[in-house]
């Protein structure tokens, strides 16, 4: 459990040889729940540079497809991992990979309607999310984006439940994602590799990747990637992580996430 980094430290060659940049969206790349002009131009520049970009969040399968087909990024993993969208600009074709079958993801569905029902009678603060129709594999459980804000008591209880069913579970800035199914972020990303002829583990994938991203919903990354950076607004959440970003910024949210890029395009 290393304490993380200044941003300022990290190694110019790391900068030079990035390729591929994996990237958190809520509280990473938005601010105050909007995405600010300065993200897009992070990511234009990024692409300028020859970096592609994934998009790693746990928002649902209908904001990827958008991300996926209307943003400069090489594809987007949604629904913390259950699925991978890349478009193919000359084909004009949205490549659609699920790390679970459709068979078990409505019976998944199934059984995530009995958390939903006791997670609105039991912790009446909290909602659920309302992108939740767009979602095909897990269920957002709102607890602090038009919801809440719920206190820590709260959220221990509503994750109890979760637990008490038999579901995995993510705690992001702003939802409580949990599913069933052999899925997580970091098997989204293992998924977009492989379809390229790729793996994480190797060394030429390691030394040319990186990672951003805000809360312990992203501890599995954290882990998997051994560059990662944490925008200042992870600080709250480091003492309960196990696995922590290598590198922090000063300022948080979509601010920091501009600062990272600002600093890693200035070193390439």
């Amino acid at each position: 459990m290393a304490e993380p980094r200044p941003l300022q430290e990290i190694p110019a060659q790391r900068c030079a040889g990035l390729r591929l940049l994996f990237t958190d969206l809520d509280d990473t790349m938005t601010e105050g729940g909007l995405l600010p002009a300065s993200t897009f131009e992070c990511l234009w520049a990024l692409a300028a540079a020859a970096v592609r970009i994934v998009v790693v969040t746990g928002r649902p399968a209908g904001w990827c497809d958008h991300i996926a087909r209307m943003w400069p990024v090489a594809a987007a993993v949604g629904e913390n991992g259950a699925l991978v969208y890349a478009y193919d600009r000359e084909r004009r074709r949205m490549d659609r990979a699920y790390l679970i079958p459709e068979a078990e993801r409505r019976d998944g569905q199934r059984r995530l309607a009995r958390i939903r029902e006791r997670v609105l009678r039991e912790v009446p603060a909290c909602a659920i999310a309302a992108d939740q129709p767009f979602r095909l594999a897990d269920l957002a459980i709102d607890y602090r984006e038009d919801a809440g804000p719920l206190n820590e008591q709260e959220v221990r209880t509503l994750c109890g439940i979760i637990e008490s069913e038999g579901a995995s579970y993510r705690i992001s800035s702003i939802h409580i994602n949990c599913w069933y199914g052999d899925f997580d972020k970091v098997r989204g990303v293992r998924r977009f590799l492989a379809d390229r002829g790729r793996q994480l583990e190797q060394p030429e994938v390691q030394d040319s990747s990186l990672f951003i991203g805000d809360s312990p919903n992203d501890e599995p990354l954290f882990r998997a990637l051994a560059a990662s950076i944490g925008v200042a607004n992870i600080r709250p959440f480091l003492e309960r992580m196990r696995y922590r970003p290598a590198y922090l910024t000063e300022r948080p949210s979509a601010a920091g996430f501009a600062e990272a890029v600002g600093l890693i395009l200035a070193r390439r």
